[in-house]
């Protein structure tokens, strides 16, 4: 039911921002972008009883820590970049935009390189 309420604050969110648009269109899309924050920290909490129910999952598998490590921290570059896209493009600036995108998917390789790596190793270790 909480996802509900979310849903409720972001129509809320959109009127508010839609009307302030024709007053004071810079105002708007800070508006904007603090609705954005607020809804994410909001969801926050049930990301984190997600990501503790994979990392009990993972735990039971006896799996190395890091690839909930791995798991965790593309979640939060997903989400921090999705935020900041969001934001650019509310304000306008759709090149910023696609910049941040282009930030969020070279630090998104970044973590998972490392993991590939590993993996192609034991592949390569199982066919010797």
């Amino acid at each position: 039911m909480e996802w509900l309420r979310l849903m409720g604050f972001c129509l809320l969110a959109g009127a508010m921002v839609m009307l302030m648009r024709q007053m004071q269109p810079q105002a708007a899309a800070l508006l904007s972008v603090a609705f954005g924050v607020m809804v994410v920290s909001a969801t926050f909490a049930q990301i984190a009883g997600y990501i503790e129910s994979v990392h009990a999952f993972l735990a039971s598998l006896n799996l190395d820590e890091q690839y909930f490590k791995v798991m965790a921290k593309t979640v939060g570059i997903v989400l921090v970049t999705q935020l900041a896209v969001q934001a650019c493009e509310d304000m306008d600036a759709p090149s910023v935009a696609r910049r941040a995108e282009a930030v969020g998917r070279l630090a998104l390789l970044s973590v998972a390189i490392p993991v590939f790596m590993e993996l192609t190793q034991m592949a390569v270790d199982v066919l010797r």
